[in-house]
């Protein structure tokens, strides 16, 4: 007998991977330019930032505009909510170009660069 919950999956290291999927709205990816995994979080805090003086939103297209006036253009899945999140804070903007990662605030975006096999999630079909 054993003492196994029932509950427990064996670890099957053959198991094929599950592709990430988008179920209406919500889209569960962690590749660049859609959700901020905590451990890509934590990378970008530790690399080099530089401010972000200006930033613009056009479709998925964002145009990050640094204080020196060098201009990274990336892409992003949910431009709304960003869109939303640089009018709220205005300032506080720091571009982790290592990392491809954005922060407003208190808020991080993930973001694709022109280099990245970048796919809009909202293209997927459902």
């Amino acid at each position: 007998m054993g003492t196994s919950s029932g509950n427990e999956r064996p670890i099957d290291a053959a198991r094929p991977a599950v592709p990430p999927t988008v179920r209406g709205a919500a889209c569960d990816l962690y590749a660049p330019g859609h959700q901020m995994h905590y451990r890509h979080q934590g990378n970008a805090v530790r690399s080099p930032s530089r401010a972000v003086s200006n930033a613009f939103v056009d479709d998925s297209l964002v145009i990050l505009v640094l204080d020196d006036g060098i201009e990274f253009r990336w892409r992003h899945h949910d431009p709304d909510r960003l869109r939303r999140m640089l009018e709220a804070v205005p300032t506080k903007r720091v571009a982790y170009p290592e990392q491809h990662a954005l922060r407003v605030g208190p808020y991080w975006f993930n973001c694709a660069r022109e280099s990245d096999d970048w796919q809009d999630c909202r293209a997927i079909p459902q």
